[in-house]
């Protein structure tokens, strides 16, 4: 039967109408299947049949079926919905830090108010045991929320790397799945010359997922293979090969894990390349809000150990000792040095905190090349240090490095944690309320029977290892007189020997004069007489006499402005600041000793309760809880930022998808007024295919 007759043209239109029925039912029947793409049936003339009289035409051909596809709208697919995922990752993880961090009840915050509501009550009341009690009670509860904060940290960091493994568990069975549809589609490709539509969009729908874990560029060779390529320009498929990715210990920190590539028979480490999908989202957050909030809550808990042990070694017990330390020293142990599971050389090196002011949030990178020690800050990549010899003070960044034992090789590597773990060894070290150290271990009084006006007043203890406390327990190392030799002078007398007495003795033979008689402690005595400027006329033979010694003499004295009487104008610094303001008289007096039995005394309660608003860290500009407020605050604003960021990128990546959709997704409507139309073609091919059947009927009768 010529391909040009009736008959022939007649099926040729019922076949290809069938076809695109065929493809209208796929595509409808696909209507809700993820990442299928639209398909249409194209349809093209036979090629004519020549005759004397001109070209006549055999009817359709169905030349393939294609898919309605757009290689940049998929790409910008790929690429939102990789921010996409890598913000919400981002959020997520951040959420429960700023959760944690800001909680009104599991926050440092309240338990740092409470401890310090404490110490002020145990300076309202030095006395009460209930007080100290309270006290000890609270710095025991600071301690345990320090270290239920940073065991949540640490239970982030384990989460973060169990959902590393999962994810690259993923990438991993996502790139074998496209390796093996590449080699699938190009075997079928070889079949029918045709694309494979169906398998193409299978392989799209997994570089998609793909990319929701990991940042993903892709190209397409002739054969309608895929290359995939991730982080730095690591090949993960090409063409029906792929590679996979790994996790393993980061070579410093155990505690954590590093994604590697395992190209080539080699392990790269990616981490710093991947910027996308929910893998780089973990890796974001652990860097950038984790760590530096697990340092931030560090260096908070080695700023109040040491400022307030500092302050506690120079107040007194309730024994009469001098004060210890409140809270376990960690300055000495809380830096980590960890050495690279590189290193050729085992030596170890010690960091010690010298100076909590000065200390930041930050890791830093040690290296040691040609002789020279290179010490890196990790959170801005600057050059802080380089120095041929250990040990050396970091002097900006508040910390020591110091030689253990072992040789160090040319390459050995270090990174150095100054703050990470000292929330988790952050501990109270005084067991019993009477080691409360809340009085000041020395007290300055005036005589009972001074003529003047003036006052004399502790304004601060500076040190208490030196030799003004290093005698007797209890005592001070001398006790000092100040007399006032007349109005505008006085002198400074050690007061050790036999002491001088406080009322004027009958004659100058007798020297001996009770110390005890002060103002607001002794009693009058109806004998006594007064204090008069011959007392101050002895000289230096009577002082001997009396067991005295002169440290200072002839001081001038200002009485408009006061004095400072320790340290003294001549540079005698005993660990004490003293003064004296008002206008004395001649042969008045103060004494300067240990306070023994000075329970009652609450100015070292006042000084610990002071360090609360105290600007010890970030080099003098911040207390504790604005240091901590400052956590919270930078915490909840890059959580509002990525929660903003988030919702714009769902958006783009919506409007992305609705532009995807509107070129290659199915509709329904148009699906059903394909399918009316190309059923009416099938049923008038169907009538032409009847007619030609009676007409050849009719003329095969006509033969018979």
């Amino acid at each position: 039967m010529a391909g040009g007759d009736l008959l022939g043209i007649s099926t040729s239109g019922v076949q290809a109408a069938q076809r695109a029925l065929s493809t209208v039912s796929h595509n409808i029947a696909n209507s809700s299947t993820p990442g299928y793409s639209r398909q249409r049936t194209d349809l093209d003339t036979r090629s004519p049949q020549f005759a004397g009289n001109g070209s006549i035409g055999t009817g359709v051909v169905v030349n393939s079926v294609d898919r309605y596809y757009d290689e940049f709208l998929t790409s910008e697919v790929r690429h939102t919905n990789s921010l996409s995922k890598f913000l919400d990752k981002s959020y997520e993880f951040t959420t429960q830090v700023d959760n944690l961090l800001a909680d009104p009840e599991a926050g440092l915050a309240p338990a740092l108010s409470e401890f310090f509501d404490s110490v002020n009550g145990v300076a309202n009341e030095p006395t009460s045991n209930a007080s100290r009690q309270v006290l000890l009670s609270t710095s025991r509860n600071l301690s345990d929320r320090f270290a239920f904060l940073n065991e949540r940290f640490e239970s982030l960091r384990k989460g973060v790397n169990q959902d590393m493994k999962g994810m690259v568990g993923q990438v991993n069975q996502l790139a074998k799945g496209i390796a093996e549809l590449n080699n699938t589609i190009v075997r079928a490709r070889e079949v029918t010359d045709k694309p494979a539509n169906d398998l193409l969009d299978q392989r799209d729908r997994l570089v998609q997922e793909l990319s929701g874990l990991i940042n993903v560029r892709t190209t397409i060779q002739d054969d309608d293979r895929m290359n995939v390529f991730i982080g730095n320009g690591q090949t993960l498929v090409i063409a029906d090969v792929y590679e996979e990715l790994g996790t393993k210990l980061n070579e410093y920190d155990p505690s954590q894990l590093d994604v590697i590539f395992k190209g080539s028979g080699q392990e790269i480490v990616i981490n710093q390349f991947l910027s996308g999908g929910e893998l780089g989202g973990l890796i974001k957050f652990r860097k950038e809000i984790l760590a530096p909030a697990q340092n931030e809550l560090g260096r908070i808990a080695i700023g109040i150990t040491q400022s307030f042990n500092n302050q506690h070694r120079l107040g007194m017990t309730m024994n009469n000792e001098l004060g210890g330390n409140y809270f376990r020293p960690i300055d000495l142990n809380a830096a980590l040095v960890l050495p690279s599971n590189t290193n050729r050389g085992d030596l170890r090196i010690n960091s010690e905190i010298v100076d909590t002011n000065k200390l930041t949030t930050s890791n830093y990178q040690l290296t040691y090349k040609n002789g020279q020690y290179e010490l890196l800050r990790l959170d801005d990549a600057k050059v802080i240090g380089q120095f041929t010899s250990l040990p050396h003070e970091i002097e900006t960044d508040g910390f020591k490095l110091t030689m253990d034992v072992g040789a160090i090789k040319d390459g050995d590597r270090y990174i150095i944690q100054p703050t990470r773990r000292s929330a988790d060894i952050f501990s109270v070290a005084i067991n019993t309320v009477d080691e409360i150290a809340a009085s000041t271990p020395i007290r300055a009084e005036a005589d009972i029977n001074n003529l003047g006006n003036a006052d004399i007043e502790i304004t601060q203890i500076t040190d208490v290892d030196n030799t003004a406390f290093n005698g007797a327990p209890g005592k001070l190392s001398p006790p000092y007189v100040i007399r006032f030799i007349d109005e505008k002078n006085f002198e400074i007398l050690d007061n050790s020997g036999k002491a001088i007495t406080i009322k004027q003795a009958a004659t100058a033979d007798d020297p001996a004069i009770n110390l005890n008689q002060s103002r607001g402690t002794g009693t009058d005595n109806a004998d006594s007489e007064t204090v008069g400027k011959e007392k101050h006329d002895r000289d230096d033979k009577q002082n001997t006499a009396g067991g005295l010694s002169k440290v200072e003499t002839a001081i001038a004295y200002d009485p408009g402005t006061g004095a400072t009487i320790f340290p003294t104008p001549g540079g005698v610094d005993r660990g004490m600041h003293i003064r004296i303001d008002g206008k004395p008289k001649t042969g008045d007096m103060f004494r300067i000793e240990y306070n023994k039995d000075g329970i009652s005394d609450n100015k070292n309660a006042l000084a610990l309760a002071a360090l609360q608003t105290k600007p010890t860290l970030l080099n003098g500009t911040s207390d504790y809880a604005q240091t901590y407020g400052q956590l919270v605050s930078r915490v909840g604003s890059r959580t509002h930022e990525l929660d903003i960021n988030r919702q714009a990128q769902m958006l783009l990546l919506n409007q992305a998808v609705a532009s995807k959709e509107e070129m290659s997704g199915v509709n329904l409507d148009e699906e059903a007024a394909e399918m009316i139309r190309y059923q009416n073609m099938y049923q008038a091919n169907a009538k032409v295919i009847a007619a030609a059947n009676q007409t050849f009927q009719i003329l095969m009768d006509a033969f018979r």
